[in-house]
């Protein structure tokens, strides 16, 4: 069995101690050390790039000056975003330390997924859900703006919680106003997070222990395989 089946380990496992029914779920704080590869902390590279992301380390808004074109080669204009964007994660991680809040989990638990996987209908629909709700796979998306050469202006790859790159075409970017450029990529961060599947509230199965939810799952998931043409 695949999917939840052995996410759950519900065919028991080596430590007595464990419960096999027990989700095991992701610390809320775990990967936000992603979000740069130095061990070390990050340093502001530029005033001239402003980056504030949300609680799931996404951009939600870019600022430009307006000798940001200027200051940078247009090679690094990519990298110069991303390092305004690894420091305001930083940033983000020692606001929320301070204030002793916990950003939400990127993997969801099981009563979250529970009304998700029971409504797919085919074995493939469960698989993509499946993996749309407990991988984080990156996504690859493109600006609105095109060079000459009819390529994107900006591309965007990112998974629901962690920006990886952005890259800026020259050519597109120097007659383009600095202020679209920050938008392009905060429409594309968007179009990303837009991805996560949304909750479901189910009352019925919300007087269902976690046992139960589970059982249901690996049942459901038994049932599609069955009947797969």
């Amino acid at each position: 069995m695949t999917g939840l089946a052995s996410k759950y380990s519900l065919y028991g496992d080596d430590d007595e101690s464990y419960d096999p029914w027990k989700p095991r779920e992701r610390p809320p704080w775990e990967g936000w050390g992603e979000a740069h590869t130095s061990p070390e902390p990050v340093t502001r590279q530029s005033t001239l790039i402003e980056v504030e992301c949300g609680l799931d380390r996404l951009p939600t808004a870019v600022t430009l000056k307006r000798a940001w074109k200027d200051s940078f080669a247009p090679s690094q204009y990519g990298q110069s975003i991303m390092d305004a964007y690894h420091y305001a994660v930083q940033e983000l991680a020692a606001r929320l330390i301070e204030s002793g809040t916990i950003p939400p989990a990127t993997i969801p638990i099981l009563r979250e997924v529970t009304p998700l996987l029971l409504r797919t209908r085919t074995y493939e629909e469960y698989l993509k859900l499946y993996d749309e709700l407990f991988t984080q796979k990156p996504h690859t998306v493109h600006g609105p703006g095109y060079n000459q050469y009819d390529e994107p202006g900006i591309t965007v790859v990112a998974t629901r919680s962690r920006l990886i790159s952005v890259a800026v075409d020259p050519d597109w970017a120097a007659r383009t106003d600095q202020k679209y450029i920050s938008q392009d990529i905060v429409v594309c961060c968007a179009q990303i997070r837009a991805r996560k599947p949304e909750k479901v509230k189910d009352i019925f199965l919300d007087q269902e222990s976690d046992r139960e939810l589970a059982a249901r799952i690996v049942r459901h998931e038994k049932y599609l395989q069955e009947n797969e043409i």
